[in-house]
């Protein structure tokens, strides 16, 4: 019981740790008027961060696993704020659907480019090496 207890406050404190790179990358981009939201600068420093080993991976990684698990209820309130729209999708309802699917698709396809392309690079680096 006590472990459980003690896991479930390590997955707090991970997540308020996670909380505050968000944090602080929101005060940069306010203070600096980037044009990146304070989310994504913040989520950079947290990469630099692990990536510097500057924190390592064992303090974000339950929190972190947890957030992706209930990540899902998240997207809940976006999806049910689209029923006040019921008159917009009315009338373009297959415009907004072809929009999604078309640029969906595109973001695969160029994705899947650029991850070839890069283990393509990689392939190279380990035959010269």
């Amino acid at each position: 019981m006590l472990s459980r207890v003690m896991r479930i406050i390590q997955i707090i404190a991970q997540i308020a740790l996670i909380f505050c790179f968000s944090l602080s990358g929101d005060w940069v981009s306010k203070t600096f008027e980037l044009p990146l939201p304070g989310n994504i600068i913040g989520l950079i420093l947290l990469y630099v961060a692990l990536k510097s080993r500057l924190i390592p991976l064992f303090a974000v990684e339950r929190g972190g696993t947890f957030l992706l698990f209930v990540m899902p209820l998240f997207f809940v309130p976006a999806l049910s704020g689209i029923m006040d729209y019921t008159a917009f999708l009315r009338a373009s309802g297959l415009q907004v659907v072809l929009i999604v699917v078309v640029s969906s698709l595109l973001t695969l396809v160029g994705s899947a480019y650029i991850v070839d392309r890069l283990a393509h690079r990689k392939e190279a680096v380990t035959r010269h090496e």
